[in-house]
């Protein structure tokens, strides 16, 4: 960025810009922490999983896998003991905690599209977000629901799209543009999805 702005005052004292800086705005994104980590506590006198209570004699911290646990209303429980309350937090990624994700392995998965596209899908665009593979997956299930919609299902000319059709594709549209230029990319591909939802029902493509 100190580059950036660097050259470009130097191309305004060329004369080859007309604006003194070469951004109208700064936009600060928000940090993405790991994957949530889950811990329980178990009792090693009764043998058994826990609901939180301060760490004593006989009662350790467990590491849990996602696997393990499920979401009851606001809270976490373990999905063989609902009545057990786990323990679920994120941290900032770090080496010592061995919880960084290295993009590589991710674009090797699924693909450099559904990485950018869900880095923008996590949430709005200056708060801080949670990473989690499971949702990148959704992300490449929705990317490949658009090829085959779009890209194996040939375009046919000769049918004239329908009022219905016309609809859902400026109402996508709108919300794209509207929400795109306001830096809310997240709700501006949830308005994608929402079209594809419909769109990957239709038995045919018209072109227009």
């Amino acid at each position: 960025m100190a580059w950036t702005s660097f050259w470009h005052k130097v191309l305004y004292d060329l004369g080859v810009v007309s604006t003194k800086e070469p951004f109208r705005r700064l936009v600060s994104q928000g940090m993405i922490l790991g994957e949530v980590e889950f811990t329980a506590q178990y009792d090693n006198k009764m043998q058994k999983f826990v609901s939180a209570q301060a760490p004593g004699d006989g009662v350790d911290l467990v590491e849990l896998e996602a696997s393990q646990v499920t979401k009851k209303g606001k809270s976490f429980v373990l999905k063989d003991d609902p009545s057990v309350v786990v323990s679920a937090r994120s941290h900032k990624m770090s080496k010592s905690r061995g919880n960084v994700v290295n993009p590589d392995d991710v674009v090797e998965a699924y693909g450099a599209d559904s990485l950018r596209l869900y880095e923008m899908f996590m949430g709005p665009l200056r708060e801080t977000k949670i990473w989690s593979t499971r949702s990148v997956e959704g992300v490449h299930r929705f990317l490949t629901k658009v090829w085959r919609s779009f890209g194996e299902k040939p375009v046919n000319d000769e049918v004239e799209a329908s009022s219905e059709q016309k609809r859902l594709i400026h109402k996508c549209i709108k919300r794209v543009t509207t929400e795109t230029e306001e830096l809310r990319f997240n709700t501006a591909i949830s308005a994608m999805m929402e079209f594809m939802n419909e769109a990957s029902k239709w038995e045919t493509n018209p072109r227009e």
